[in-house]
């Protein structure tokens, strides 16, 4: 059940990327490198769905409180990378997925992904 729950959350976020991307065709390139207006939640320097270790001044924390987040952030963020890595292994030597298949999942984890998923959060919070 543990180790279900991180796979969850990454299920989710690849999805909604996914979709993203498909919807809008690479509208980021043809918009170049500008700076998005929505929060850095996940962060565009770090695989996709690991969340940005400076998001806790969302919070407005401080002390312990902002210790015990960080905590916890930093746990999610290994447990997201350790659930990316293991799957990856799983559809290479269990399901055995072709080269190109493999490629197409790997993609899904790529740096970069994160900002689009952060226009996604923002312009819902937005509604």
């Amino acid at each position: 059940m543990k180790r279900s729950i991180p796979m969850t959350v990454l299920v989710a976020l690849f999805s909604a990327g996914t979709f993203y991307a498909q919807e809008h065709g690479g509208a980021s390139a043809k918009e170049g490198h500008a700076k998005s207006d929505a929060p850095e939640i996940f962060c565009s320097h770090m695989g996709t769905g690991q969340l940005c270790p400076g998001n806790a001044q969302m919070f407005n924390l401080s002390g312990a409180k902002k210790e015990r987040y960080e905590g916890a952030l930093n746990s999610y963020n290994k447990a997201v990378g350790a659930a990316q890595k293991q799957f990856l292994a799983d559809a290479k030597d269990k399901v055995g997925l072709s080269p190109a298949e493999l490629a197409l999942t790997e993609s899904w984890f790529a740096v970069g992904l994160n900002p689009e998923i952060n226009k996604i959060l923002s312009a819902k919070a937005k509604k």
